[in-house]
């Protein structure tokens, strides 16, 4: 499931603007300010027992911010809040997987890196395989009926 988790969470941070980002696995060299980001799962478990599991996945999505050095924390400050606000409360049904953000995501203490202030922000998922048997949609009775 991890990359149409992939594909869900770097998807929804595409929404919200065209911030410069260095994504995982690709080779760039983004200008400040800008954002990284990378994936983490760190559990995965059977949650439906059946000739056909189904599983769910939960782990986290790290951005960290860099900016210049300098020019105070109020820029940085407020573009993690943006995220914060911008992926808190998400859930989302794509790809055969219900992904949900379940809790705030946590915005980190600043640091620095090289000559650039960096601040990360964790944003803790939880990832709900939906496929049954037959290929279609559903949830089990935890989730509130069929799709």
């Amino acid at each position: 499931m991890k990359p149409q988790i992939r594909r869900i969470l770097e998807s929804h941070l595409a929404k919200l603007d065209a911030f410069p980002t260095a994504w995982e696995g690709v080779k760039t060299e983004p200008k400040l300010p800008y954002q990284a980001v990378y994936l983490t799962v760190n559990t995965a478990k059977t949650s439906t027992i059946s000739d056909k599991p189904l599983a769910t996945e939960t782990g986290f999505l790290q951005l960290t911010l860099f900016f210049d050095n300098g020019q105070g924390t109020k820029a940085i400050e407020q573009r993690a809040s943006q995220l914060r606000q911008h992926f808190y409360g998400l859930s989302v049904v794509e790809s055969h997987i219900q992904m949900i953000i379940h809790h705030p995501p946590q915005i980190g203490g600043l640091f620095l890196s090289g000559n650039s202030l960096a601040l990360p922000i964790t944003i803790p998922f939880t990832a709900y395989q939906l496929e049954d048997n037959d290929g279609k949609l559903t949830r089990d009775t935890a989730f509130g009926g069929t799709v």
